[in-house]
């Protein structure tokens, strides 16, 4: 079994029908989960996914969405705890130059620390980072 760290680019991308990545999201992240790989959904982008799936298609699918990914064994759940956070603030700083948002630096930092270097995104952002690789 492979396992890959998700972003909210890739959850929106799957789910999102105007999404410009849906088809290639779909078909990458239906192909990661028949082939019995896993995803590694930190809460912190859970959160950032609810938020954007509830403002662009609306609660309903927010929420059939959600459970989805709380109940599915194909993603595990991993909590930002107080030491990452201490750590992503560190490197927004650290890289104060990139146009990396908060969210995305904890991708970085929980990469480093559960050693998974894979990240479905289709944030461009992820190209700069150093050690992590974009799937998708």
């Amino acid at each position: 079994m492979k396992i890959a760290l998700i972003d909210t680019s890739a959850i929106c991308g799957m789910i999102d029908r105007t999404d410009k990545y849906h088809l290639a999201a779909k078909v990458f992240g239906t192909r990661w989960l028949i082939e019995a790989n896993q995803f590694v959904l930190l809460d912190w982008i859970f959160v950032e996914s609810m938020t954007l799936l509830k403002r662009h298609l609306g609660a309903g699918l927010a929420i059939q969405t959600g459970r989805f990914l709380r109940k599915s064994p194909l993603y595990r759940w991993v909590a930002v705890t107080p030491d990452d956070e201490r750590e992503v603030w560190a490197v927004f700083q650290q890289y104060a130059d990139k146009r990396w948002s908060y969210t995305d630096c904890t991708l970085l930092v929980l990469s480093r620390r559960l050693k998974i270097p894979q990240v479905f995104t289709y944030d461009a952002h992820f190209a700069q980072m150093p050690g992590v690789k974009r799937m998708g």
